[in-house]
């Protein structure tokens, strides 16, 4: 079966190519920051993109949600920035343009989007760490509560070299190529502890 991508994937995989071109982020800087941390509530605040109808189901209760709760588990807070994230990636195609990268496919920058954020998903949802901690100490924590083997940690922690790579263009790995086999061994680590988006 074919992988549906999610609309953050792409939002996020597009700020990350716009990093890699070296084109500076000023515009949207802080929305990209609060999605890639996983900080649903402050996304929305700052995009403000129409809540969906939602029905939730809390300490005993069923309700109509349709509020931007700052407590919201990552993945209703997911659901309600889904109009957030269409917006967000629009605004961003328009002031940074179509960018073409020979390196890396459009389809493994949504996949280093979904690598990150499922980390911070299940760390945030198990409150293992701050939403601003570095990734590292974030795959440090993951590992610890999920009992990952040291050399799952390790693929992890160079899935997170090879994104770092990405951002701030150091050479972590001899080739891109190599990096994105790195990615991809690092998210058979979460797909193997069903620690993915969803």
């Amino acid at each position: 079966m074919e992988k549906k991508f999610l609309i953050i994937e792409f939002a996020v995989g597009y700020m990350l190519k716009v990093l890699k071109s070296g084109v500076k982020i000023t515009e949207y800087k802080t929305e990209f920051a609060a999605i890639r941390h996983g900080n649903y509530f402050e996304f929305i605040n700052l995009v403000k993109g129409e809540l969906p109808f939602m029905v939730t189901y809390r300490e005993g209760d069923v309700y109509v949600d349709d509020q931007n709760n700052p407590d919201d588990i990552d993945f209703a807070g997911l659901m309600k920035a889904g109009n957030s994230l269409k917006m967000f990636y629009e605004n961003c195609i328009e002031f940074y343009g179509e960018i073409r990268d020979a390196d890396i496919s459009d389809l493994a920058y949504c996949k280093l989007a979904s690598f990150e954020i499922s980390l911070r998903m299940h760390a945030n949802n198990h409150h293992l760490t701050d939403k601003n901690a570095e990734l590292q100490k974030v795959i440090d924590a993951v590992g610890s509560h999920f009992k990952l083997s040291a050399s799952e940690i390790e693929h992890l922690q160079s899935g997170r070299r090879f994104l770092n790579m990405v951002k701030h263009f150091k050479q972590q790995f001899n080739s891109w190529e190599d990096g994105i086999v790195a990615l991809q061994q690092a998210l058979k680590v979460l797909s193997d502890h069903k620690l993915t988006i969803i």
